[in-house]
This record gives C-alpha cells, structure tokens and sequence, in this order.
C-alpha cells in the first residue's frame, strides 16, 4: 500500500511540474506572437542554463517553438544549438541547423563567424550548394573584414564558377 500512494504522488509531482511547463511556454508563446522576441529568449534562458543543458533539451525546444512559425526566437535557439554541436564536433548536424536557419533568413549569421568558411565547404562537401552560397555571399557587407575575403572568393567560385567574384568585393 504504501509504495501506491508514493507512486500517485511522484505521478502527481510530475503533472504539476508539466503543467508549470505549460504556462511557462504560454507565457513564452505569447511573448513571441507579439514580437518580443528578446523578452522570449530572455525568459528561455533564464529557464534553461546553456552550459548545462544537453544540447537535446535544446533541440526539443527547437522543434516545439518551431510549431509556432518563424521568428527571431527559433533563430536565435538554431544559433545556440549551432554554437554547441560545433563544440561536440557534430558538423553533419549543424549544417542541418543553419539550413533551417536559412529558411527563415537567407542571410542568416553563425554564432562564430570564424566557423563561416568551415561550414560553407562543408556544405559544399556534401552537395549543399545553397546553403554554403547563403554563408559566403555578400560577404563583405555582412561580415566586414571578419572572414577571409579571399576564402570566401575562391569558395563562392567553386559553388558558381559564372559568378563574378569582384561584384562581391570593395574597389579600389
């Protein structure tokens, strides 16, 4: 008997912890319905501590805000889950994330920008065409003289050989 009343109680421990989850993701879903997205990402992370976390945690919070459309929030969680699977060395599968990223912002930035030219062979690598041209191009409008210009040349001429690389760059 008494190991049934402590296992209704743990049940009961984890339906009120899930359903002050619920009201926090409500609260969460709110904020990012009204475009504050600041406010959203402030009150995820206060929530969750990113060194901490395992990067699954993130990658489920990933897909449940995913369910609520694009927004600010879901690129700044793809930005946090790129910056730690690159830690683990999960390259495959944070080139997964950036091209979601890309979904929503075709000129989406990478955490680390010294990571940019890394990712955009790597894409190249594995046939992702798209995905490595949206890292390199326009390059020096967005990135300024933080990535190798020269790099990014030489990989936006193997993506598309046609393309003037000079249109990309400062003049004289």
């Amino acid at each position: 008997m008494f190991g049934k009343k402590k296992e209704v109680k743990e049940q009961r421990a984890q339906e009120m912890s899930g359903r002050k989850y619920d009201r926090f993701m409500g609260r969460v879903y709110r904020m990012v319905g009204c475009h504050r997205d600041s406010d959203a990402i402030y009150m995820l992370m206060d929530q969750y501590d990113y060194l901490q976390t395992w990067t699954k945690e993130f990658e489920a919070l990933y897909q449940h805000v995913e369910q609520w459309g694009s927004s600010r929030t879901l690129l700044c969680l793809g930005r946090l889950i790129i910056y730690k699977l690159d830690r683990e060395k999960r390259h495959d599968k944070v080139l997964t994330y950036i091209e979601k990223c890309q979904k929503i912002s075709p000129k989406f930035l990478l955490p680390e920008l010294s990571r940019v030219t890394f990712y955009a062979r790597q894409a190249i690598e594995v046939g992702k065409l798209d995905i490595a041209k949206n890292l390199v191009v326009e390059y020096e409008t967005r990135y300024g003289d933080l990535v190798g210009s020269g790099e990014c040349d030489r990989l936006l001429n193997l993506i598309e050989p046609d393309i003037d690389v000079t249109a990309f760059t400062p003049g004289p």
